[in-house]
């Protein structure tokens, strides 16, 4: 504990000599916000003892322990404490994102910090904050949404909790967040944060299919239930990949002269269409119709932050490494200098 507490303090000080008052602030609220998190974490074992605690979600505390052990020992992902513990976050969301853009292009806003680099999210525990930095960039002239996450990784800083609110997943749900997550703990490129997603998202994709055919078998409703979700958002994916491009050509087309009226217009028309796709489940797709109003450059390039580049990762996945997860592992941690 001392060790830890040292090298927290350590990182502090280094952002407080190399950076602006502004990012010693923010570090020093994230840094409480998350310490307060793994401070109340309890081990996953006391939970699974508690006979006030439900069998339902003991069931899923079981499946966490297996995911990981799946995802050192079959994916090649580095052994990690992580998810050894459970915040009980009371019903209450995890973390606040913020994501912005351009207005009147497809080109992210970036956060940068010391030793990290770039990001083009930036994380708050309050809720008024982070609304507060989204209406000062919107302010400026920028696109900018405030969306919530409920799993994220601090990539070694402190040992990341499961958070109580995963344990709602289905089982490929749960095993595709936690594998998200473990790779980033793996590898993880600085200024590259299009490449960590895109790559984590992959991983956690096939991973999870892996798992539940590992301990359901193929033919389980588990199996079938997460193909078809996969289906789906495969179509929605291509869709949006589409939908991305146009908007991207419309920006191009107004040359300096787009309005937030015909900007409004063709942000629906791409929105509104996804009506057409054939899916298992168009709950998805219905929610997003439902706030399409609200819906700003925010949501095209999140999107594209953590899925444009998957046809690429999948072709070099298994045409050069027969769909092998570690000689892909062991091929990245060589290319890419990992923070």
């Amino acid at each position: 504990m001392i060790q830890k507490t040292l090298k927290i303090f350590t990182f502090f000080f280094a952002i407080a000599i190399l950076c602006n008052c502004n990012v010693i602030w923010y570090g020093i609220q994230q840094g409480k916000g998350q310490l307060k998190i793994v401070r109340n974490a309890r081990y996953l074992d006391e939970f699974l003892v508690d006979a006030t605690y439900p069998d339902s979600l003991k069931y899923k505390i079981k499946l966490v322990k297996e995911i990981k052990r799946f995802a050192f020992d079959s994916l090649g992902i580095n052994f990690t404490k992580n998810y050894s513990k459970m915040y009980n976050q009371d019903g209450k969301p995890g973390m606040y994102v913020v994501t912005a853009c351009d207005a009147f292009a497809l080109k992210s806003y970036q956060w940068k910090f010391p030793f990290l680099g770039s990001f083009s999210y930036k994380g708050y525990f309050s809720k008024k904050k982070a609304f507060r930095e989204a209406d000062k960039l919107t302010k400026k002239g920028f696109d900018a949404d405030v969306g919530i996450v409920n799993a994220w990784s601090t990539l070694g800083w402190f040992k990341d909790p499961v958070m109580s609110s995963m344990l709602n997943k289905t089982p490929g749900q749960l095993a595709r967040v936690l594998i998200h997550e473990l790779t980033h703990g793996t590898l993880f490129v600085k200024n590259d944060i299009q490449f960590n997603e895109n790559l984590a998202s992959f991983i956690g994709d096939k991973g999870a299919i892996l798992f539940l055919l590992d301990k359901y078998g193929e033919g389980s409703k588990e199996v079938r239930s997460f193909n078809e979700e996969l289906v789906d958002f495969k179509k929605l994916r291509n869709h949006l990949l589409r939908g991305t491009q146009e908007l991207k050509l419309f920006y191009e087309s107004c040359k300096g002269d787009c309005s937030q009226i015909k900007k409004r217009k063709k942000i629906n028309s791409i929105l509104l269409s996804m009506d057409t796709l054939t899916l298992s489940n168009k709950n998805r797709v219905n929610r997003i119709i439902a706030k399409r109003e609200k819906i700003n450059n925010t949501f095209f390039t999140d999107f594209l932050m953590y899925r444009e580049d998957q046809k690429i990762i999948e072709d070099e996945f298994v045409n050069k490494f027969d769909a092998d997860f570690k000689k892909y592992f062991t091929y990245l941690k060589q290319k890419h200098p990992s923070l």
